[in-house]
């Protein structure tokens, strides 16, 4: 409700840009108060990005189909699973060995930076294509309604009975 007047598009930045960072407070130290940081910071992430990606999925989804489009929003979470997990596994079993020989030591900070730029490619990969997800001038006339609300137009679906108010609309 806080951001609510922002689009969802931005909020999807920020929050990835949040989680993302988070990882790195366990580059620096791994111990019990980088690891609550990180806990915390990637819980704000999270709470800024995922609520409204669901918005935008339904703010673009046509008349009928959000189901769809909400079930594909998530398809991406799913499949990357198996992926994930393995490297994980790669990850743990290279750099965090259960075992360690006489001499050897554990190297998670190493572990957690490659983690972190995995993690932080997503933003970085939004920022790049950013005029082509949000629309941007050359399609203005043809972005979502999210984009189009955000940049002041009024914008009704065709399944809505008002447009969706700008901050800087008079009530008068």
């Amino acid at each position: 409700a806080a951001t609510s007047s922002v689009d969802p598009l931005v909020m999807i930045h920020y929050g990835t840009y949040v989680s993302a960072l988070s990882v790195f407070f366990l580059v620096l130290s791994t111990s019990l108060w980088a690891c609550i940081l990180f806990v915390i910071t990637l819980s704000i992430g999270e709470a800024i990005w995922s609520p409204r990606l669901y918005d935008y999925t339904t703010t673009v989804a046509p008349e009928g189909r959000e189901g769809t489009y909400m079930a594909l929003s998530s398809a991406p979470l799913f499949l990357a699973k198996l992926p994930v997990g393995l490297i994980s596994g790669v990850l743990l079993q290279r750099y965090c060995p259960e075992h360690l020989e006489e001499g050897e030591e554990r190297h998670s900070k190493t572990m957690w930076l490659i983690i972190g730029l995995m993690s932080i490619s997503s933003p970085l990969l939004i920022t790049f294509f950013w005029s082509y997800i949000s629309g941007g001038e050359r399609g203005a006339g043809q972005s979502n309604p999210a984009t189009r609300i955000s940049n002041g137009e009024r914008v009704m679906r065709d399944d809505d009975d008002m447009y969706f108010q700008n901050e800087d609309d008079d009530d008068s």
